[in-house]
């Protein structure tokens, strides 16, 4: 039989006195209270499946939508909500539907059952997924701020050289048969960490100076795969190199 929930909304208050009074008692064996207890926060896990601590951020304006006829748009792969995981105030979250506003550089909730979209603190989020596409929030310090800005990278290879990308959008109003309307255009920056660096990484040139240290290895390779770091394969190759240069320093 499900709990009435009047009963729920008791859960607060006894997840809040419960530990304290069975600290105290000590029981050996599963005691009334703490049977209740497990009970209802069964019942409130089933009845809320998302914590509310998600719902309390400021309501997401589309902006985009007041000009028609707009070039694109402001959003990470998609402007419709994706199955997604955030790690928020030190809680993880899994099976969320979001979308990431690359121009803003703000994660955005679509509430479930509601058309209202919500924007998560971006101090609060760690890290986030979003179709298979993970981010993580780092943040600049003294000696890093001249490379890279806090804020969401992408994280394209995790191993001792890092790569992340930073996924951005540039935006420009047009005038269109006497209409404004908005373009967005793809901006992405790419960077390597190394030794606890962070290097900008626009270039052939740039990639391989890191990578030095293994240099006639690393220029065979580039060779052997036709790697050309030209503006549509950039990020790809820079990625291949860089799995292949981790291979080598690992050995």
């Amino acid at each position: 039989m499900p709990i009435p929930i009047r009963q729920i909304i008791l859960l607060l208050c006894l997840l809040t006195v419960a530990p304290l009074a069975m600290a105290q008692s000590a029981p050996t064996s599963a005691s009334p209270l703490s049977a209740s207890v497990d009970q209802l926060r069964q019942q409130y896990t089933k009845s809320f499946p998302v914590h509310s601590q998600l719902f309390n951020g400021p309501e997401y304006v589309d902006y985009a939508r007041r000009y028609p006829n707009n070039i694109g748009h402001q959003f990470f792969l998609l402007p419709e909500p994706a199955t997604g995981s955030v790690f928020y105030n030190d809680h993880y979250f899994p099976n969320l539907q979001l979308v990431y506003d690359i121009v803003l550089e703000q994660v955005v909730l679509q509430q479930p059952g509601s058309p209202l979209r919500l924007r998560l603190v971006n101090e609060k989020v760690r890290s986030f997924s979003l179709a298979d596409h993970h981010f993580i929030r780092i943040e600049a310090d003294s000696s890093s701020g001249a490379v890279i800005k806090t804020g969401f990278y992408e994280v394209l290879v995790d191993s001792a050289v890092q790569v992340v990308a930073k996924r951005t959008k540039q935006q420009k109003d047009r005038i269109y048969e006497g209409k404004t309307r908005l373009e967005f255009t793809p901006a992405d920056k790419l960077f390597l960490r190394k030794e606890g660096n962070y290097y900008a990484a626009n270039s052939r040139s740039a990639v391989t100076r890191l990578f030095a240290d293994q240099g006639k290895e690393v220029q065979k390779y580039i060779r052997a795969n036709n790697l050309k770091f030209r503006k549509g394969t950039r990020e790809t190759d820079i990625v291949q190199l860089t799995r292949f240069y981790n291979g080598l320093s690992s050995h």
